[in-house]
């Protein structure tokens, strides 16, 4: 959803009157102020005006200026962070357009942006002034989660094939699986394995049910997963794997 924010001028001052220049007829101005970031379809998608996504999300800030010829503009974006009620910056940056990571999530956390503009007319500055994005742009970055499940059937039938692990909003996540006498079988860590998004939860792909390119046999094997949450909860987490291919081809016969 586009945002269309109104560019308001609080201050305008002459300066030098043996050399000012002649009052201009137009001052810059920003219209449309865009907040973007690059979903998991790989589009780059609009930050939605008190919008809730997950963590780490990497937002590029536009300011899309207009009239500004003659003019020399000076950009400054505030990064507000909102955590239990109180209210710290993050940084400011000065470019025009600036790009930033925002990883701290969870039900007390939400984010400000806010874009001061100062300019000066012609290169001798007889003329400048400020002007303040009215509305900031707000939204928040959802708590963590991380469900491990205890059984899957890799035969190929297309239900369940695979092993994954359910999470939401981790900014790390790697993994282990052991067979029963602790061999390692599998490890991977969210640079690896194949992530699959499903209604706001992302499902890592651990295991297909192979060792050295066969399928194992059914039995008890053990997962060990290490994770960060966006909230600052550090999962350590070990479950039971139950194989059950040869299960899944006796009740479909």
């Amino acid at each position: 959803m586009r945002r269309f924010l109104s560019f308001a001028i609080y201050c305008l001052t002459v300066v030098g009157a043996a050399n000012a220049q002649a009052a201009p007829d137009w001052y810059p101005k920003v219209d449309d102020v865009v907040a973007t970031f690059v979903n998991t379809e790989g589009e780059r998608e609009e930050v939605e005006m008190g919008g809730t996504y997950d963590a780490p999300l990497t937002v590029t800030f536009e300011a899309n200026p207009t009239d500004t010829v003659d003019y020399n503009v000076l950009y400054e974006w505030r990064l507000f962070l909102i955590k239990d009620n109180k209210e710290s910056l993050l940084v400011k940056r000065n470019e025009m357009n600036t790009t930033f990571s925002f990883t701290e999530g969870g039900a007390d956390v939400s984010y400000r942006v806010e874009l001061y503009i100062t300019y000066h007319y012609r290169p001798d500055m007889t003329i400048s002034g400020e002007g303040e994005l009215p509305e900031p742009i707000t939204f928040s970055l959802r708590g963590s989660s991380l469900q491990l499940y205890n059984a899957f059937s890799p035969n190929g039938d297309g239900t369940n094939d695979v092993y994954r692990v359910k999470t939401q909003s981790l900014l790390s996540f790697r993994m282990k699986i052991f067979n029963r006498w602790g061999q390692e079988i599998v490890a991977g860590d969210q640079s690896t394995l194949t992530a699959e998004h499903e209604n706001d939860h992302t499902y890592y792909v651990c295991w297909d049910g192979t060792y050295h390119g066969r399928v194992v046999e059914d039995g008890v094997y053990f997962i060990l997963v290490e994770a960060e949450g966006s909230d600052g909860i550090k999962y350590v987490r070990r479950g039971d794997i139950n194989v059950l291919t040869n299960t899944r081809k006796e009740e479909k016969q």
